[in-house]
């Protein structure tokens, strides 16, 4: 991304947005309904699980950046970053 493109940033701000609150949202919303449903622990899971996602969504949009403009350095960084985040989760699960 070029340092003065801010069209850029602004999709990067909205993808860490969108996920925030989304989490958050999910979160309250479980914690809510805790003592009306039992189904209320998995929706405070998948606000946690969306919380947890945020950051590699950003890094994936970020590497859609770079590849709409062509930067190919920056796009393979961020295609490692996310195999290294992937193979943490993966190796963070079978523990």
């Amino acid at each position: 991304m070029k340092r003065d493109d801010t069209a850029a940033d602004k999709i990067v701000a909205i993808a860490l947005k969108l996920g925030a609150y989304s989490a958050f949202g999910l979160i309250i919303v479980g914690l809510l309904l805790q003592p009306v449903t039992r189904t209320s622990n998995k929706i405070t899971v998948a606000g946690l699980l969306v919380l947890l996602a945020t950051p590699a969504l950003r890094i994936a949009v970020a590497g859609i950046q770079f590849f709409r403009e062509r930067d190919w350095p920056y796009v393979w960084v961020s295609v490692g970053i996310l195999a290294i985040v992937a193979l943490a989760y993966t190796l963070g699960i079978q523990t």
